[in-house]
């Protein structure tokens, strides 16, 4: 039996015990609805069980994956370290000269990079020259972790409300 079969199995026989508004006790002494409605809570614990170990397994399998995942980085690293080092080894012996070795050949191709050594001078002179495309503004942020505490003190802002849920964890 699926959970949602068994909560409206047990959702039916609710409905058919009358129960004293006052007093909370049950009225009709049906002892065959009281056995059906344990039965039915003793299957649903069994099946939230099961759901629960699911799940811890489901997190354990997930932290031993991101482990592996941290192992296989750091070995990556250490690789593309070492390629690194070979590399600068090549060109310290091949001293800039297209190199045939065999089974690969070591070339050299110009390149070129925009290094900017005094921003503060460089766009100074880029707006009085009107090079405006030339220069990034970021856009401004709200800082939410203020703007959570104007609203918790009762402050009301366009645009920002602060949501409230629920978080459900399982230990």
């Amino acid at each position: 039996m699926h959970l949602y079969e068994i909560n409206t199995e047990i959702a039916l026989l609710m409905q058919q015990l009358a129960v004293d508004e006052e007093t909370g006790e049950i009225l009709t002494s049906s002892e065959d609805i009281l056995q059906q409605l344990n039965a039915l809570d003793m299957e649903r614990s069994r099946i939230l069980e099961y759901l629960a170990k699911v799940v811890l397994d489901t997190r354990a399998e997930a932290a031993a994956l991101k482990a592996e995942e941290e192992r296989l980085a750091k070995r990556r690293r250490v690789f593309e370290h070492r390629e690194e080092r070979l590399i600068e080894v090549l060109d310290r012996e091949c001293s800039g000269q297209k190199t045939d070795l065999g089974i690969a050949t070591l070339r050299y191709r110009a390149t070129s990079r925009v290094e900017v050594s005094d921003s503060a001078k460089a766009i100074s002179w880029l707006r009085r020259h009107k090079y405006r495309d030339c220069i990034r503004v970021k856009d401004p942020e709200v800082d939410k972790t203020a703007v959570r505490r104007l609203l918790t003190d009762g402050n009301t802002i366009p645009g920002i409300a602060l949501v409230t849920g629920q978080s459900c964890s399982l230990k």
